[in-house]
C-alpha cells in the first residue's frame, strides 16, 4: 500500500480537524450526505478509538458519510474483533491509514489505575482492567499526580496499540499513527513515537 497516499490522507484528516476546532465544518452529514454515499463506499482511513461517547471520530476529523471507518473498543484495547475489522479494512477495503485515538480522562484507563493501586481486579472490568494492566502500572511508577498518570497511561495505550498493530504481518503496509484527541479543545495532536 501507498505510503504517500496514507501520509496524505492523514493530513486531510488533521486539516479537517482544524476545521472542527475552528467552527467551521465542510459537511453537514444529513440525509442528502447520506442518501449519496449509500450506494458504495471508499472510505480512507480507519480510527480505532475510545467508546466515550464524546469522541466521535466523524466530527472531529470533519469527515463525511463514506469517507472513515471507525473501531471502537473501551481504552482502544485491540482485541480479536478490533484487530480482525483493521485487517479486513486493509484487505477488502484497500485503506492505508490507520489512527490510533487516544483521549484524556479516559474510563477504562482510570480502572485500571485504580486496580493497580488496590493491587485488585474488578471482576466487572477484568478483561479491559487486564489488558491496560501495563501501561497504567508503568504510568504509576512514573508518576505520583493522579491526573499525569492518566494522561501517561493514555498515551502509552496509545503507544503500545501502534506497536501492537505495526507488527501484525497482516497489516503490513498500513500507515498506523498513534494521537491524542482533547475534549476540551477538539483538538488533534499526532503522538511522538519515541
Amino acid at each position: 500500500m501507498d505510503h504517500h497516499q496514507a501520509a496524505a490522507t492523514l493530513a486531510g484528516l488533521l486539516e479537517g480537524n482544524g476545521r472542527f476546532v475552528a467552527g467551521a465544518p465542510r459537511y453537514r452529514r444529513d440525509i442528502v450526505a447520506a442518501r449519496g454515499a449509500a450506494p458504495e463506499q471508499m472510505p480512507g482511513a480507519v480510527v480505532f478509538t475510545c467508546i466515550d461517547s464524546r469522541v466521535t471520530a466523524e466530527s472531529v476529523f470533519d469527515c463525511d458519510f463514506g469517507q472513515l471507518l471507525v473501531v471502537r473498543t473501551a481504552g482502544h484495547v485491540p482485541d480479536r474483533a478490533a484487530v480482525g475489522s483493521l485487517e479486513f479494512a486493509a484487505a477488502e477495503m484497500g485503506v492505508s491509514l490507520v489512527v490510533v485515538l487516544g483521549h484524556e480522562r479516559c474510563g477504562a484507563v482510570d480502572a485500571a489505575l485504580n486496580a493497580v493501586r488496590a493491587d485488585t481486579h474488578d471482576p466487572r472490568s477484568g478483561y479491559l482492567v487486564e489488558q491496560l494492566w501495563q501501561p497504567a502500572s508503568q504510568a504509576l511508577a512514573e508518576t505520583a499526580e493522579p491526573d499525569a498518570a492518566a494522561s501517561r497511561a493514555m498515551r502509552l495505550q496509545v503507544r503500545r496499540t501502534v506497536a501492537d498493530l505495526d507488527r501484525r504481518a497482516s497489516l503490513d503496509g498500513v500507515l498506523i499513527v498513534g494521537a491524542v484527541y482533547d475534549l476540551d479543545t477538539g483538538q488533534v495532536t499526532l503522538v511522538d513515537e519515541h
